[in-house]
């Protein structure tokens, strides 16, 4: 697990450990221009034409400490630097200071040569308006120097990146490699700044986590490490019971698809048992691809008897996928959202209906904590809210957290960076696996059966959504590596699951 810092927190946890703990900034700064270095070794880069563009913040100061370092080893370094003097900072002074002690001068004017990097050090982390006028100019020249072949270095963030967002304040930096201090920042994660970073490295300068008594991050990531300790382990003595029994209320009469996809992912995530109830329409191609499953079919409308027995038997219930929205499915959600005693995962047309129907919404809200799971996509959540789409972009995290508050539940919320909230709990996860091969038919149908699966085998609500976030992007990674993000399908993401299990997990 690694943390995702937004800009206070960094500023925060910095200023303790320049404070409190005693580490002068100055030695911060030089730790963090050899880790670019170290950086740069592990990369096999290292240029001989470089230019440093530089503010006069401390990410100036970084930038005026990497070009002297890159000096020392060989590279014939010009500085620029874009600003009011007098707002430079102490840190920033002290390192012009020295390069000046060493021979070194400062472009007075930009001199558009031939070079093999450039290092962006003109704005850190606490950008937050649109950059205009020579800040502009200069974000545009960088980036025309990529355009002709020059690597470009960000240190902390692409100038232009909001850290906090993602969004683009203006125009940014289109980075090769970003060099971030510390830790992550969101807007490495979050698009349009992912595309805008490049290749991301994290590098330690001093800064721990003895800075978080004022309070610990607001986001946090999982990584491959993670798995052997996070993943349900296996009990040599268990049966198919013991792994767990999911009921799956799925597909329709077109949508048979959304049966197969989202009960293989159950099974594949490690639990026991599903049983399926769906429309007979369904029966025989289950029957034929989907051996495994457990059926209950009916003609028109389920026999709630017979539902019941089904609840009696289940550990976890999936409900939603391909259900559709007449047919008496509205009646099939409220009988389910009554039984109470089991966790829940709802998707597609099961929010669809929630979003349709307030007696519905409010069943759902009164299962209690620890109880439900959604996983709406962007459509979805914005039906459930009644919000328009201008709302989600603005603060798509403070909606997930509000519906997560309405519903008293978790939320995974399906985007090119899923982000999964709980009521009442303060952090978030944002997840850093997948790619856009994913965004296929299907693929939301295995992300609900995944974390149906792993709630089965015993994982609480929120965590077990987290986790189930994860293993849906780094099996949609496999399968990608595989059959390339064209042409991959939900299908063959769920074949994936168990190898991305297997290979990361516990046994």
């Amino acid at each position: 697990m690694r943390y995702i810092l937004k800009a206070y927190e960094m500023k925060m946890y910095d200023g303790d450990t320049i404070e409190r703990i005693g580490i002068p900034s100055m030695v911060l700064m030089e730790r963090a221009a050899l880790s670019v270095i170290e950086s740069l070794s592990e990369r096999n880069l290292m240029p001989q034409k470089v230019l440093v563009v530089a503010g006069m913040g401390n990410n100036g100061g970084d930038g005026l400490a990497v070009g002297r370092l890159l000096a020392e080893k060989g590279a014939e370094v010009a500085f620029y630097m874009a600003g009011n003097p007098d707002k430079m900072t102490e840190e920033t002074r002290r390192q012009l200071f020295i390069l000046k002690n060493l021979g070194f001068s400062i472009q007075s004017k930009l001199e558009l040569a031939e070079y093999d990097m450039v290092v962006d050090a003109l704005f850190g982390i606490g950008l937050s308006r649109n950059v205009e006028g020579e800040y502009l100019t200069l974000i545009r020249e960088m980036n025309r120097l990529g355009k002709k072949g020059a690597f470009l270095l960000s240190l902390d963030i692409p100038s232009g990146v909001c850290a906090d967002t993602g969004r683009i304040l203006g125009e940014a930096v289109q980075a090769n490699l970003t060099v971030t201090f510390a830790y992550a920042k969101r807007g490495h994660f979050l698009y349009p700044g992912r595309e805008y970073t490049g290749k991301l490295m994290v590098k330690d300068i001093g800064i721990t986590e003895s800075s978080f008594l004022k309070g610990r991050p607001g986001a946090f990531c999982y990584e491959k490490e993670d798995l052997h300790r996070l993943l349900p382990k296996r009990k040599p003595w268990g049966n198919k019971g013991t792994f767990g029994k999911v009921l799956l209320v799925a597909g329709s009469y077109d949508m048979c698809g959304a049966c197969v996809l989202c009960g293989k992912s159950i099974l594949r995530a490690g639990a026991g048992m599903v049983k399926i109830i769906t429309p007979s329409c369904n029966r025989i191609i289950l029957q034929e691809t989907f051996p495994e499953a457990m059926l209950y079919t009916f003609e028109d409308k389920p026999h709630m008897e017979k539902v019941k027995n089904s609840l009696d038997w289940a550990d976890v219930v999936v409900a939603g996928p391909g259900i559709g929205m007449g047919n008496g499915t509205k009646e099939l959600m409220e009988y389910l959202l009554k039984d109470k005693r089991c966790p829940m995962v709802i998707d597609a047309d099961g929010l669809n209906l929630l979003a349709a129907h307030q007696d519905l919404f409010e069943l759902a809200a009164e299962r209690g904590e620890g109880k439900l799971v959604i996983t709406p996509h962007p459509g979805e959540l914005l039906r459930l809210m009644k919000m328009d789409m201008e709302v989600y972009k603005e603060d798509r995290e403070k909606l997930i957290f509000t519906l997560a508050k309405g519903l008293h539940c978790v939320v995974a919320a399906k985007d090119a960076v899923t982000l999964v909230a709980e009521n009442g709990r303060e952090e978030i996860y944002m997840n850093t696996s997948g790619n856009d091969g994913m965004a296929t038919a299907g693929s939301g149908d295995a992300l609900a059966g995944i974390i149906g699966g792993l709630l089965a085998q015993g994982m609480d609500c929120f965590f077990g959504a987290c986790l189930g976030v994860y293993l849906h992007g780094l099996a949609g990674e496999e399968a990608a590596g595989k059959k390339g993000r064209y042409g991959m399908t939900a299908l063959d993401l769920v074949k994936e699951l168990p190898f991305v299990m297997t290979f990361y997990g516990p046994n």
